[in-house]
């Protein structure tokens, strides 16, 4: 099976193989490193915005993760069915969660000298998960700034000037691509044009490329469609795939995914923040997947380094759901159907899963030319279910379903389904 069946817009030079990797892997663990941050104070965005910044750097020279346990922490992804990770090396402050060669403000200030971004990189490796770095292109610290830029507003000239900056930029890239080969870089801080603009985008983009050409990079600038939205630019502006965050799109042309945090929009680790519900997780998970998407999942280490309980058991509660629908889960292409707000589909092979998030007793959905149905089960009991055809369609009769989350109805083709474009759900 091809994973890139609907995907009809591609960067010609993504490296197809760990693209569809990536494609197949549907579920990612982000981990929030916040050197500045604490509950009272905020984290990066509140540098000049409520905060003094020589108060926001007073707390990260204090940083002191020493119960960082990279195994425990990957540990964590295997178990809740992450098949990606995404760290973060240096927030918008500008602090280097490792020892760089090109800033002052890194881990070489600091009493806390173990390489994170190593030792998760190698754990991470050995249990097969593909491994991310996080990048902020905006530096607080770098640029002289006293607050962190805001997008649409007036972006300050960098201290050192623009063609430093943008040098700045491809050094530390290159430091964090020669130190830790990454599989996929995940810019943030990207809106400041004029300062980082596509062009800067596409031309990182580049840089990348001639340095490791296997590796992923998203969200390298701002791009834009015809109608202002941000949308996917094939030439590198854009990188290799699409990120966006806490919303999902309905089956882009494109590969692309979505990111969230357990406690959005709150990322780093505050003790008291609300958590997303199991019904919201799973219910994001499951559009993301249904418009052939990923989903990346973000946890705030504490500032012991440890994993906070409560937001992995939330996490976990997505586990249980993807446990019970692996199947429908992982190898799989959104679609061929049309989401609505009560069903999305997934498939592989000759099979076309269900996801159910209003049932009821009977769902008729499209005949699927050129196909037949031969079965339909609950997938999570195994179940059959009863079909009714007729020449307007095909009906199923559901059972009062046992999983209340998202049931899943697994049918069974004649023959392996190749999808052509997304269907209606009903003619």
């Amino acid at each position: 099976m091809s994973i890139q069946s609907q995907t009809s817009m591609l960067n010609p030079q993504t490296d197809k193989a760990l693209l569809k990797q990536f494609q197949e892997a549907k579920l990612g663990l982000f981990i929030h490193w916040m050197a500045c941050h604490s509950p009272g104070t905020g984290d990066s965005w509140a540098i000049g915005n409520g905060t003094p910044k020589s108060v926001a750097d007073s707390i990260t020279m204090k940083w002191n993760p020493q119960k960082f346990d990279p195994k425990e922490i990957v540990d964590i992804a295997v178990q809740a069915g992450c098949k990606y990770m995404v760290v973060i090396s240096k927030h918008h402050d500008g602090f280097c969660i490792w020892p760089s060669e090109y800033s002052i403000f890194d881990t070489d200030r600091i009493a806390f000298k173990r390489d994170i971004l190593k030792e998760l990189g190698d754990e991470c490796r050995k249990q097969g998960l593909l491994y991310g770095i996080y990048y902020s292109i905006a530096d607080i610290d770098y640029c002289g700034w006293s607050s962190m830029a805001q997008a649409g507003g007036k972006i300050k000239e960098p201290k050192y000037g623009r063609a430093d900056f943008i040098q700045f930029v491809h050094n530390q890239t290159r430091e964090l691509i020669d130190r830790y080969q990454p599989d996929l870089l995940w810019f943030d801080g990207f809106w400041l044009d004029p300062l980082w603009t596509a062009k800067e985008g596409k031309d990182l983009y580049e840089y990348i490329k001639s340095i490791k050409s296997s590796t992923l990079s998203t969200r390298l600038a701002i791009t834009r469609g015809k109608d202002g939205r941000e949308t996917f630019w094939s030439d590198g502006s854009s990188g290799d795939y699409f990120s966006i965050e806490a919303k999902t799109t309905d089956a882009p042309p494109f590969p692309w995914e979505a990111c969230t945090s357990i406690t959005y929009p709150v990322y780093a680790y505050e003790p008291n923040a609300k958590m997303l519900t199991p019904d919201e997780l799973i219910g994001m998970f499951s559009k993301t997947l249904c418009g052939n998407g990923n989903l990346l999942v973000n946890i705030g280490p504490k500032p012991t380094g440890e994993m906070p309980e409560e937001q992995v058991e939330r996490l976990y509660e997505l586990t249980k759901w993807v446990n019970i629908n692996k199947e429908a889960v992982y190898d799989t292409q959104g679609g061929p159907f049309k989401q609505t707000d009560e069903l999305g589909s997934t498939y592989k092979e000759n099979y076309i899963y269900l996801h159910l998030r209003k049932p009821s007793h009977t769902l008729k959905i499209n005949t699927l030319d050129g196909y037949k149905i031969s079965n339909a089960i609950d997938l999570s009991t195994g179940k059959k279910i009863k079909i009714q055809k007729d020449k307007r369609g095909v009906t199923l009769v559901l059972p009062a379903f046992k999983q209340q989350q998202i049931p899943v109805v697994k049918l069974t083709l004649n023959k392996e389904y190749q999808f052509t474009e997304w269907l209606p759900l009903i003619k």
